[in-house]
């Protein structure tokens, strides 16, 4: 049996469309862009923020740990 006969009839992606181009997607108005900016560029300082916390407090152990090794006690 022939690939072409298993396999059917390749389908197209998208439905054809009768006339001309397909139609542009609403996108809102300003305030709903903005509000999605604005909440994304929260997420991102909330990111930031969390990150430098972990990263700060990775860097207090190892310091910590470094300094119980060479003194046998925190100061």
């Amino acid at each position: 049996m022939a690939e072409s006969q298993r396999m059917g009839a390749p389908q197209p992606a998208m439905p054809p469309e009768w006339v001309g181009a397909r139609a542009g997607r609403d996108r809102g108005g300003f305030g709903r862009r903005t509000a999605r900016r604005g909440w994304a560029l929260v997420r991102a300082i909330a990111l930031a923020a969390f990150t430098g916390l972990f990263v700060a407090l990775i860097i207090a152990t190892i310091f910590g740990a470094l300094v119980i090794a060479i003194n046998g006690k925190l100061p």
